[in-house]
C-alpha cells in the first residue's frame, strides 16, 4: 500500500468555506471558538473545565445502551473513565445508514479515534474518548435506507413512520439477497465466492428483521470500532434528555435562538458564504412512536404538525417536565445538546456539517455552552491494483483523476501526440505579423486599424479551430486509451463525485480484506488537513 496526499483545495471538491477555514482566514474568527491546532486542546480543557457536566447520568446511560453488545474491555474502560474531571470526548456523529452507508462513515470514526490518540500522546494526564453520536431520532428515510456497490443502489423498503432508530429492519433479508447476487462469484476481480459468502453473513449477523436501526448500527459499528475504545451514544435517551429541559423550555418560550442563527448566517452571507441549514422558531420535534413532528406556536397554543396535539403553555412545560424523551431537537439544537451533556473539545465532521457549525457559534454563547473545536474528517480516495496499473500503462498519476476530464484530455493528447497540437506558437507568430501591418497601417490612415484587428481575430478563430481539428482526430487515433482513462475515472468518481460519497464499505472489505480498519487506521490521521490517495 502506498499513499500520498494533495490539498482538498486541489481536489475542486471542498467549498471556499472550508478551504478559507483551513487556511486560517481572519474573516472566519468570529464563527468559531478556537483553531484547530494541538495547542489549542490546553486552552479549551480550561474552557470546559468550567462548564461541568452530570458525568454519573452519561456514565449509567451509556451502561445501559450497550447491555445487549459485546462490549470490548477498552470502550468499557473509556465509559468508566468519563466518570473522572480528567475525562474529555472528541465526538463525531452521523444518521444510522444501511450497512454503513457511504465510505465517509467510516473515515469520520477513524479520524475521530486517531485525533483522541493524537491528543493523549500531547496531553498525557488527560484522557481522550473516541465518540460516535448516533442520530437515532432523524426521520428522513430515504437518506439513510441504501448503499450503492458496484454501481447498484440497494434499498430498504419503508416500513416506519417517525424517528428512524426505533424502526424495525423489517425486510433486510431481502437487502442481503440482493447484495449476495450482485457479489456473485466474482472471483475474475480479485476476491472469491467464499470472500462474498463471509462478507454476506457478517452483515446477516448484526442486520436482521428482529432489531432495529439503532441495535444494528450500535452492533455493527461497535464491532468495527470496539477494539479502538470507540464509544457509541444516542441522544434518544430520557435521562440523558433530563439534562436539556431547562434549554428546551427556553426554546418553547423565547425562541430566541433562531434570531440568533440568521444573525449570524447574514454575517457569514455576507462575506460570500454559503448557509447550510435553515432554523425555524422552535427548533423541536414532538417525538411519539411511529411519529416525529415540528412543534408551531400559533394562536396562543403549541401545535404539534400533522396531528390533533396541541398544549396551553403550563401544559407544555409539564409534559417536557414529566417525559422529556418525547421532545426531539433538530439540527439546528442537536448540537447545543450534544454539548451539553458531553464533555467534548473537538467535532469532527464533513465540509458541510462544519458549515452548520459556523451558523451556531454565538448561539452557543448566548446559551454558555462551551463551543468545539472543529475539525474536517480526513477524505481518502482508494485507488486499487487494477486501475493504478492501467494508469501507470498509460503514464497518468492518480492526481490527474481529480479536475476537469475533457481539459486533462486535451491536454494529455497534446502532450503525448507526435505531431504538436498546440498552435499556441502559430497564434502568436500570426499576431506578430498583424501588429506590425497595424503599426505600418497606424502611419498612413488610422482609421484602418479597426479593419486588421478585425482580420486578425477572424485568423485566430482559424489557427483555434485548426486546432480543434486537430485535437478531434488525435481523439480518434486514441480512443481506445481514452476510453480507458474514462472508465477508470467513473469507478475511481462514481457520478462525478468523490468516490467516498458513492461506494460501501462493502468495496473496501473485498479489495483490502476484513481487516481493512485496520489498514486505514495510520493512514488517516485529521492532524494533516490534506486529501489521502490510497494505492493497493
Amino acid at each position: 500500500m502506498n499513499s500520498s496526499t494533495i490539498t482538498y483545495q486541489q481536489t475542486g471538491y471542498f467549498s471556499k468555506l472550508i478551504i478559507d477555514y483551513l487556511n486560517e482566514n481572519e474573516k472566519l474568527t468570529s464563527f468559531y471558538n478556537l483553531p484547530f491546532k494541538m495547542e489549542s486542546f490546553a486552552q479549551l480543557i480550561e474552557q470546559r473545565k468550567s462548564m461541568p457536566i452530570n458525568r454519573s447520568v452519561l456514565v449509567q446511560s451509556l451502561q445501559k445502551q450497550y447491555q445487549a453488545v459485546a462490549i470490548s474491555e477498552l470502550t468499557n474502560t473509556n465509559i468508566l473513565k468519563l466518570s473522572s474531571e480528567n475525562t474529555f470526548t472528541v465526538t463525531t456523529g452521523h444518521q444510522l445508514n444501511l450497512f454503513t452507508g457511504p465510505l465517509y462513515f467510516i473515515y469520520k470514526i477513524i479520524s475521530t479515534i486517531n485525533l483522541a490518540k493524537s491528543l493523549k500522546n500531547n496531553y498525557p494526564e488527560f484522557n481522550f474518548v473516541p465518540v460516535y453520536w448516533m442520530a437515532t431520532e432523524d426521520h428522513d428515510f430515504e437518506e439513510i435506507n441504501h448503499f450503492n456497490v458496484f454501481g447498484n443502489k440497494i434499498t430498504l423498503p419503508k416500513t416506519y413512520e417517525g424517528a428512524v432508530g426505533k424502526m424495525k429492519l423489517t425486510g433486510v433479508q431481502e437487502v442481503l439477497n440482493q447484495l449476495k447476487e450482485i457479489l456473485g462469484n466474482r472471483s475474475a476481480n480479485g476476491w472469491t465466492g467464499s470472500q462474498t459468502e463471509e462478507l454476506i453473513n457478517l452483515f446477516g449477523e448484526f442486520y436482521t428483521e428482529q432489531k432495529t436501526f439503532a441495535e444494528a448500527t450500535r452492533a455493527f459499528v461497535n464491532h468495527l470500532f470496539g477494539k479502538y475504545g470507540l464509544v457509541i451514544i444516542d441522544g434518544d435517551d430520557t435521562n440523558i434528555k433530563k439534562q436539556m429541559v431547562e434549554e428546551f423550555k427556553v426554546e418553547l418560550t423565547h425562541q430566541q435562538n433562531v434570531k440568533i442563527i440568521n444573525e449570524t448566517t447574514a454575517k457569514l452571507e455576507a462575506l460570500g458564504y454559503k448557509s447550510q441549514i435553515t432554523p425555524r422558531e422552535i427548533n423541536l420535534f414532538y417525538l411519539q412512536e411511529n411519529s416525529r413532528e415540528r412543534i408551531v406556536f400559533e394562536d396562543g397554543l403549541y401545535h404539534v404538525l400533522n396531528t390533533s396535539i396541541s398544549f396551553s403553555e403550563p401544559d407544555i412545560m409539564t409534559e417536557l417536565e414529566t417525559h422529556p424523551e418525547s421532545f426531539s431537537p433538530n439540527v439546528a439544537l442537536r448540537p447545543l445538546y450534544q454539548e451539553k451533556i458531553l464533555p467534548n473539545l473537538a467535532y469532527i465532521g464533513g465540509g458541510g456539517e462544519l458549515a452548520y457549525w459556523f451558523q451556531l457559534k454565538e448561539m452557543f454563547d448566548v446559551n454558555q455552552i462551551s463551543f468545539p473545536i472543529l475539525v474536517l474528517r480526513n477524505s481518502a480516495l482508494i485507488v486499487d491494483e487494477g486501475n493504478k496499473k492501467r494508469l501507470d500503462k498509460m503514464g497518468i498519476s492518480v492526481k490527474h483523476l481529480f479536475g476537469d476530464t475533457d481539459l486533462f484530455i486535451n491536454q494529455f493528447l497534446k502532450e503525448g501526440a507526435e505531431v504538436v497540437l498546440d498552435l499556441k506558437k502559430e497564434e502568436n507568430e500570426i499576431a506578430l505579423i498583424f501588429n506590425e501591418m497595424i503599426t505600418k497601417a497606424e502611419k498612413i490612415d488610422a482609421t484602418l486599424k479597426p479593419m486588421i484587428s478585425a482580420e486578425l481575430q477572424k485568423t485566430l478563430k482559424i489557427i483555434r479551430n485548426i486546432e480543434g481539428r486537430l485535437i478531434k482526430a488525435e481523439k480518434q487515433k486514441e480512443e481506445v486509451t481514452i476510453n480507458q482513462f474514462k472508465n477508470i475515472k467513473e469507478k475511481l468518481f462514481p457520478k462525478g463525485s468523490l468516490q467516498e460519497r458513492q461506494d460501501n464499505l462493502i468495496l473496501l472489505f473485498l479489495l483490502m480484506g476484513f481487516d481493512v480498519i485496520d489498514q486505514l487506521m495510520p493512514q488517516l490521521n485529521p492532524l494533516e488537513e490534506e486529501f489521502k490517495v490510497i494505492e493497493l
